[in-house]
């Protein structure tokens, strides 16, 4: 009788263990959805341009009130593929980057996903207005200096300087993919 009473108790004392780890496992995996690799910029420009279906600079014209979708319209395609004036709904991913929340032009990398435009997890499409690339991360103390005796004028010139390189990216990244994408069809008209 003891051994049985001994072993319910234990079976009792489990239960909670087996019920906090299901739920721990829940909502991990809501908290770790996206790993986004630290890669260079010229190496995630390639992976994106081989295994994008579409790459355009587009206008977001239109964002739903609960961010879950947004229109964006085709200014210029970068490979040859969507036509200028296409309008495609978009998908925005609930845990990774990159996420729609206003109006604007970006350079998109992406996929037509079940009638959804879906832009690449962890990729290079990015708004013009703030053109951060993923793997970068905004971060005043790169210079490894005690931010208590950093002044504001430090902050001021650096957040400066981190926008001026992050456009000049975007600008060269949006000129390569014309040059590509007019070679190939140069080619193609031969």
């Amino acid at each position: 009788m003891k051994k049985i009473q001994k072993v319910l108790f234990i079976r009792k004392k489990n239960k909670g263990v087996i019920w906090a780890y299901v739920f721990t496992l829940f909502f991990a995996r809501n908290v770790f959805a996206c790993d986004c690799n630290q890669r260079s910029l010229a190496e995630m420009q390639k992976v994106e341009r081989e295994n994008s279906e579409c790459i355009f600079v587009g206008e977001i014209f239109e964002v739903d009130p609960n961010l879950a979708y947004y229109k964006i319209r085709v200014v210029e395609s970068l490979d040859g593929g969507d036509l200028q004036g296409n309008i495609y709904i978009g998908k925005n991913l609930k845990y990774c980057q990159p996420y729609v929340d206003k109006k604007g032009y970006w350079l998109v990398y992406g996929a037509m996903v079940d009638g959804f435009l879906e832009m690449n997890t962890c990729g290079l499409s990015r708004t013009f207005d703030e053109p951060q690339a993923p793997p970068s991360r905004f971060d005043y103390n790169i210079f490894g200096v005690d931010e208590d005796t950093i002044g504001v004028d430090f902050y001021e010139n650096f957040h400066i300087e981190f926008w001026k390189k992050q456009r000049l990216d975007l600008a060269n990244e949006i000129s390569a993919l014309r040059e590509k994408r007019d070679k190939k069809i140069i080619k193609q008209s031969r």
